[in-house]
């Protein structure tokens, strides 16, 4: 629980930026758009079609500008911190109360390790994004419904409307978790059957948040309207979704196989499987048999997708592995099974802590570290960054401008010429944005002095690459280039 809490607490600081545009794009533009006073200000066609809920761009700005003081970085943090700390919490939630679905210490055990240590729980559990916070709704809204289907379980209405209410809040944070939701629903339904009075406080939760979330939205866009109604027209019935390209059924599959650790992969996938086929009355076999059918029918996917359900699926692994001990106990006891058993441990155990370091301690995006350069220097001074071929606030979809400063301007190289004439029109040193590390020969040669004052690569890694590979790599580079050494 202690790494846990300290990886969590590394990725909130370390790990700047966005894992996907869409965090940017329809949250913190969104945000920025509620603000006012930006007119560069890209918002996508998910705006103008009132698709997208409302709730994390009015939590962005509240944070925004009630507790980071107008700075996005600040913001970006804080945010982050929040995320982690809700993460945390669902994340040991689900894990304290599966414990009761397992009569194996060892297996407790081996749940605790897997929820302490997966490498992916910090990276999306950090997240400001839609899937990361709905993944995490989704794992408190299992053991609130969970709990309140126990026969004797006290205060069942209040967990029911409590478990109601983060679904609600859950599928709107992130409409696809309608697959898990379902899954849930038909659990309740087929499985538990808890009674009238808990469906009724379930579907009481459930629609208090979903009109609270209508309010919010009425709030943001200036007008009624009903956005997972708007979702479903957009992407299903016009097809919109589908223009951002479509995969085959099995590409779950595969991506599953990558995120779970490799070489070790398919045994944790056969695991999921025998929890499916050995319990198949256990609510987390509804939800991710639901969750996958239903993303795997839908054409276009994304791996993202996948991250409401990893927190379930890590759980459905040991519910997997105590079924299958108990039909193969004696198989399960010989040296030799023993032994491969261990080799397999030792290597899931390297590849998973090299990656949650890895996600611990670097940032999620390169871009991260240029901007807040920009924007730290910019706040001190008016400053001027000449561009060398590509803007880097501008990533071929859209302009981002949360993370601008006014004080910054940007003026574009003509590659032909160089900076020769602006460094000569200059009385002092100018900087220049690379999309790439190593200075080119043209700049290198018009440039008396040149330094690098900004990189998505440490300084200490540059050290160590001898053989200058990471020269050919396209990594975002900030250049202070002046006439002679003294300036």
């Amino acid at each position: 629980m202690l790494i846990s809490v300290l990886t969590h607490l590394g990725a909130a600081f370390f790990s700047e930026g966005r894992a996907h545009p869409d965090s940017d794009y329809q949250i913190l533009e969104f945000a920025q758009y509620k603000a006012g006073g930006e007119t560069d200000l890209t918002l996508p066609w998910e705006f103008f079609e009132t698709i997208r809920p409302a709730l994390q761009p009015a939590l962005a700005l509240m944070v925004h500008e009630r507790v980071a003081d107008g700075d996005p970085f600040k913001t970006s943090l804080v945010l982050r911190f929040i995320s982690a700390a809700l993460g945390l919490f669902s994340a040991w939630l689900l894990c304290l109360y599966a414990f009761r679905w397992l009569s194996d210490d060892r297996l407790r055990f081996a749940l605790v390790a897997l929820i302490g240590t997966f490498w992916m729980l910090p990276w999306f559990h950090v997240r400001f994004s839609s899937e990361g916070w709905a993944a995490s709704l989704l794992a408190i809204s299992i053991v609130c419904v969970c709990a309140a289907c126990e026969p004797t379980r006290r205060h069942q209405w209040w967990l029911a409307v409590l478990g109601g209410a983060t679904l609600g809040v859950s599928f709107y944070l992130r409409f696809p978790v309608a697959f898990a939701i379902l899954g849930i629903g038909l659990w309740v339904l087929v499985v538990a059957r808890p009674g009238v009075y808990v469906l009724g406080s379930l579907a009481i939760g459930f629609l208090l948040a979903v009109f609270l979330n209508v309010v919010v939205d009425h709030w943001f866009y200036g007008e009624w309207v009903f956005t997972p109604w708007n979702y479903f027209i957009a992407n299903i019935v016009e097809g919109r979704a589908a223009e951002f390209g479509v995969d085959p059924w099995w590409y779950y599959g595969e991506k599953l196989l990558l995120l779970l650790v490799p070489p070790v992969s398919p045994l944790l996938l056969a695991a999921v499987v025998a929890a499916f086929v050995l319990r198949p009355r256990h609510m987390l076999t509804w939800v991710g048999v639901c969750f996958l059918i239903g993303h795997s029918l839908v054409g276009h996917k994304e791996t993202r997708f996948l991250v409401p359900l990893i927190m379930p699926l890590l759980v459905l692994v040991v519910l997997g592995a105590e079924s299958l001990g108990e039909q193969f106990k004696a198989r399960a006891r010989s040296a030799g099974r023993r032994v491969v058993r261990n080799i397999l441990m030792a290597v899931f155990l390297v590849m998973n802590t090299a990656a949650l370091l890895y996600v611990s301690l670097t940032p999620a995006h390169q871009e991260a570290v240029i901007h807040k350069w920009i924007y730290e220097t910019a706040s001190h001074q008016p400053l001027t960054v000449f561009t060398w071929g590509k803007h880097p606030y501008y990533d071929g979809t859209g302009m981002v401008s949360f993370y601008r400063s006014p004080n910054a301007q940007f003026e574009a190289i003509d590659l032909t010429v160089g900076v020769a004439p602006t460094l000569r029109d200059s009385d002092q040193p100018i900087y220049v944005f690379l999309p790439f590390l190593d200075a080119p020969a043209l700049l290198q040669a018009q440039c008396p002095t040149l330094d690098l004052v900004s990189s998505a690569v440490p300084e200490w890694i540059r050290g160590w690459d001898v053989s200058e590979r990471l020269s050919s790599l396209r990594i975002w580079s900030m250049y202070r280039c002046g006439k002679d050494a003294s300036s």
